[in-house]
Parts: C-alpha cells; structure tokens; sequence
C-alpha cells in the first residue's frame, strides 16, 4: 500500500470517533431549537448520510489500492521500455496501460482520442498515463494534431446526444495539449506550420463574447503547447484569456508569457465584475500596491446587491425570486469572506458585518417559506368548496352544540401553529433544510 492509500485508510478508521463527536455538539445544539421553529434536522438523517459517505470512501480506497498493485512504481534502476530516457526521470512517473501505448506507438491519434472518452470514468488515474505513453510516440505533436480532427466538424447546434460527443472531443483535445507540453518533445517545421493554420481556424470560429470557454481554452493551449503565442496579436490573447480566468489558469497565463500584459489582464477582469478573480492575479503576480484587494472585493459585493435587486423586479417580487436573488447574495457574500481569509485581510476588512447579513438574509428566506407553507395549508383543496357550518338546532338534544366545524376554524392559523408546526406529532418532519441553503454553481475547470 502506497503512502497516499495509507492516509486515505487512516483517515476512514478515524469517521467513526469523529462522527461520535459531531453527535454530542448536534445534541447540544438540537437543545436549543425551541429557539427557531424550522430547525427539524433529525441525528439519524446526518448519520445516514455520514454513512454513506464512509461506504463510498471505503469502495474508492479499494479500487485505488488495486492500482497501485497493478501499476507499481518503477525502480530508480529499471527502465525496460525506453532505455534512452534517464532512470529519474521515469521514477516519478505513471505506468501508461498497454491500450495507451499501443495507440502512441501506432500513432493513432483518434484511437487515444476515443479510447479517452470511453474510459472517462477512469480519468483521474488516466490522465496521468496519457504524458508518458506520448513518450512511446515516434512523432508526439504530430500525433495530437491528428486527434484534434472533429473539434468544430459537429453542429453545436444539433441534437444532444451531438453536443455531448462535441464536448467530449474538445476536453479530450486540451488534456492531451496539456500533456504534450508537459513532454516538451521536439515539434518539426511541418507540424508547427499545420498547427498555426489550424489555430488561425480555430480563432476565427470562437464563439462571439467568449460563450464556449472550452474554444477558448483549447484556441490557447494550442498556441502554448506547439510555440505560437508570439505569432498573434497579444492584446488579443488578453482579451480571449479573460474568458479562462479562474485560479487554476494562474500558471496557464504565465505561460502564455503574458507578465508584462497582466495589470492590462486584471483591469479587464474588474471591468467585466470579476473581481474576485481579480484579487486572485493581484496576490499571484504580486501587484497589491497597484490593485488594492479590499476596494475590489467591496466594489464586487456592491455589484452583486445590484444583480440581486434585478433579479427581484424581473420576476415581479415573487416569493420565488426573492429567494433566488438572496441566495446570490449569500453566495457572493460567502466568496468574499473565503477571500478575505485566504488572504489575511481581516484587520482591512472585517468579516463579522459580512456573516451578520448572511444570517440575516438567511432567516429572511426561512420566514418566507415558513408564510408560505402557512398559506398553503389554510387554502382549501382545489375540488372541494368549504363544508357550511351545520345551523344550531335548539329543539334537540344537541342544542348548542354544532357537529361539523367550518373548514376556516379547522384550518385556521391558531389551529396550524398550535399543533402542526410547533407541537409535532409523530413523524411530521417539518420544513426541508434545503429551503434555508442556496449557492452559485462554480465551476472550477474547464477540463473533463
């Protein structure tokens, strides 16, 4: 067992004293939820879950220690599949699988392009096969050329089962530009002229406005990968690179030798509202005297108030968008304070206001949904009209007593707060905790 499965194993053996723990503060804190009605989170729902969650852990920890036995690490001294590369340089690298070395050795670039997608399921272990099987090549870069071939030959416009494919060959194509570079092999006269013409193509068919950041990435990495980048127009790369501009192209962008260009890089993230990205080149390319970090974050919280307030009046106020627009906010507030943190900022800008409107915003939506299910429980069903009330008869033996109430006093708000809500019988589980969550989706990689 490697020493990375090592620290997985450990790491699993210690849930069950750490899930012992959360269960004494969640005791604690379910102590104190009479003090907020829409607190009906049950233990046994975390412990399922946690659960879970362990079984998952446990089957990936498996799977990986049966790699580890069936790809080991090669010794320092051996090297029996190319004798000419230095002994260390191999030792740190990954086994490639015969298929992938088969296709390189072939010089099937669409064989490794399909054989890719098909085992993507299996692409966190593979990737780091595809840079020592292109080794196994007789010409790399000619190879990856080849496989780009379909890269806009589909209609991006056609049916889904055609985007899918499409979006598939193009995340294929940058991870094995990527690996191309990390090989650094020797790239001919001829394939570097065929790869500037087809990164002329490829430029004049990027998406207006940056709309497919994956044409992007890959128009890019192709220029990075084959030596191009000097050969076009540097304002223009800028004005493309701000499309890609999450943390993990802070490295990509000084590739692209683009040092001097980056204040120009991070001026046009501000003005797009990138600010947080901003923030993340000011600290990467240290220009923090230049670009000052807190007005940025401030400006980007000013913004997404606004966005918020749009989102409001386009959809009329609803109950509904109100919602949506404070869970913006709440995700934008929360994206700040990580920045704040993360750069040691909290003697220039203190978090405690920040977390203070979180829980506001947050309780705010909890009491709107919790009108919201009120409402919805006093209304009537829709096919049944209200039952009259049964006049008193003061000839009977009933008198006074009237044996049918109307439908407004058993459902009335008294009623529903008195034994509904607060007074639970067995099984209610009250509100679901997803109506108090909310978050933008981020995504952290064009990469498959």
């Amino acid at each position: 067992m490697s020493s990375s499965t090592e620290s997985i194993s450990a790491a699993i053996k210690s849930i069950p004293s750490k899930k012992e723990s959360l269960r004494k503060a969640f005791q604690e804190l379910q102590s104190h939820s009479s003090s907020f009605a829409s607190f009906t989170l049950q233990w046994e729902d975390l412990e399922t879950h946690i659960d879970s969650m362990s079984k998952s852990f446990e089957s990936r920890l498996k799977d990986l220690e049966s790699k580890d036995k069936q790809n080991p690490p090669l010794k320092k001294s051996e090297n029996p599949e190319n004798p000419s590369k230095k002994p260390e340089e191999s030792s740190s690298e990954a086994i490639p699988r015969p298929e992938l070395k088969s296709f390189c050795e072939n010089m099937d670039g669409k064989g490794i392009r399909s054989f890719i997608i098909e085992n993507k399921k299996q692409l966190f272990t593979l990737r780091n096969e595809i840079g020592p099987a292109l080794r196994f090549a007789s010409d790399p870069a000619k190879m990856v050329l080849d496989a780009m071939d379909g890269f806009y030959s589909l209609d991006p416009k056609s049916k889904r089962d055609k985007d899918m494919e499409l979006g598939s060959i193009r995340k294929t194509s940058i991870l094995l530009l990527e690996r191309l570079l990390m090989i650094s092999p020797e790239i001919k006269n001829d394939e570097k002229e065929r790869a500037k013409n087809l990164a002329v193509e490829w430029k004049g068919k990027i998406s207006p406005g940056g709309e497919n950041p994956l044409e992007v990435f890959a128009f890019l990495q192709l220029l990075v990968s084959y030596g191009l980048v000097s050969l076009f127009d540097v304002d223009e790369l800028l004005d493309l690179a701000v499309f890609i501009h999450r943390r993990k192209q802070i490295d990509f962008i000084r590739a692209l030798d683009f040092t001097e260009k980056v204040p120009d890089f991070i001026q046009k993230l501000v003005s797009k509202g990138k600010q947080l990205d901003a923030v993340n080149f000011v600290y990467a390319f240290e220009l923090v005297n230049k670009f000052p970090p807190v007005p940025l974050l401030k400006a980007y919280l000013k913004e997404s108030e606004k966005v918020a307030e749009e989102i409001r009046k386009e959809g009329n106020y609803s109950t509904r968008v109100q919602n949506e627009a404070k869970a913006k906010e709440i995700a934008a507030l929360k994206a700040v304070i990580k920045s704040i943190e993360e750069h040691k900022l909290e003697s220039e800008f203190s978090t405690e206001d920040l977390e203070k409107r979180i829980s506001q915003l947050e309780q705010q939506k909890a009491d709107k949904n919790l009108g919201k299910r009120i409402s919805q429980l006093e209304q009537p069903a829709p096919d049944k009209k209200p039952r009259p009330a049964v006049p008193y008869d003061h000839s009977g033996p009933g008198f006074g007593f009237n044996p049918s109430p109307s439908m407004s006093e058993l459902y009335s708000s008294e009623h529903l707060l008195g034994s509904s809500l607060f007074d639970k019988p067995s099984g209610y589980s009250g509100l679901p905790l997803s109506t108090l969550s909310g978050g933008l989706p981020y995504r952290s990689s064009y990469l498959p």
